[in-house]
Order: structure tokens, then C-alpha cells, then sequence
């Protein structure tokens, strides 16, 4: 059973032919590169998950996160995460998979309209295709909220650790 956690959500990977936390100073040295999260693999895809939680009940400062959201600032961030994990991952000779980048964005407040904007402006940042690229940049890109993402993948392939068992 491959669980793995990003701060206070937990997240179950078994059913994944691997699964690994990618944004690990141990796989990449000494870097500037972006990196998302985790990176799981299965039989027909890659996803690659990056996690913000501003409704951790340890949060430092949500409202901080808030204002990076409405002002523009966290896109395209996001957006380079993918970027520079798509890379690493393509010069690791892992490409033979189509990638989904899912975004798990953890705030209750966010209304769902704004949610689908953000979406669509990591789109705009995120080309998903080119007439010159012999496939897509990536299968699907999402930004999902917790809600949404226990629809996508299951109830129970994520829990929040402070909730308890």
C-alpha cells in the first residue's frame, strides 16, 4: 500500500503501479527546478498531483494564499511546476504514457465559478496543444477542489489526517 502525505492530507496510492513524492530534494540535488508534488503511475497514465491546502487547519496564513490566488500570482507558478516536472520527467526517458496534471486545491471558501477561471487560465499558461508537437503538452489539466477530486478518484484516496482515522 503506497500512502503518501502532504501535510495534513494523506493521500492512497495502491492502486498505482508506483507512486512518489516528487518534490523531493533526494531525486533532484541541488535544484531551481519546480516540482509538483507526486507523481503516480498507472497501467495506461502518468498523473502528476501538486497540492495546496489552504484549509489546513495548520495553515500559516490562508489569507496570504488567497491574495497569491486572486492576484494572479499562483497560475503561473503552477504552471511551472508542470513545465519543469514535464521535463525532468521526459529526460528520464518516461514519456511512453499520456500525463494528466491535476491541481488539489483545498479551499472551501473558493467559489466554484473562480475554480473554472483559474482552470482555464492554467490553460492559457499550459498550451495543451501545438501544430508542431507530435502529441499534447498533457491529456487534461484540472483544477479540482477536495470535494471534486473524491469524486475523480475515490472517497477514500484522500483524508485529512487532522480529522483522524
Amino acid at each position: 500500500m503506497t500512502v503518501l502525505a502532504e501535510d495534513d492530507l494523506e493521500f492512497d496510492f495502491s492502486d498505482a503501479i508506483k507512486a512518489i513524492r516528487f518534490d523531493d530534494d533526494v531525486i533532484h540535488g541541488k535544484s531551481t527546478m519546480k516540482r509538483v508534488d507526486f507523481i503516480a503511475e498507472y497501467a495506461d497514465r502518468y498523473i502528476f498531483l501538486e497540492v495546496k491546502d489552504p484549509d489546513n487547519p495548520a495553515a500559516a496564513n490562508p489569507e496570504a494564499f488567497r491574495q497569491k490566488l486572486l492576484g494572479g500570482n499562483l497560475i503561473p507558478d503552477l504552471a511551472g511546476k508542470y513545465r519543469d516536472s514535464l521535463w525532468f520527467h521526459t529526460l528520464c526517458g518516461k514519456v511512453e504514457k499520456p500525463i494528466y496534471y491535476v491541481v488539489l486545491l483545498s479551499m472551501t471558501s473558493l467559489d466554484p465559478a473562480l475554480l473554472l477561471n483559474k482552470q482555464d487560465e492554467l490553460h492559457r499558461c499550459l498550451p495543451m496543444n501545438h501544430r508542431d508537437w507530435s502529441k499534447p503538452f498533457a491529456q487534461a489539466c484540472v483544477i479540482l477542489n477536495l470535494e471534486q477530486y473524491k469524486r475523480q478518484f475515490g472517497l477514500h484516496n484522500v483524508r485529512r489526517k487532522s480529522a483522524g482515522p
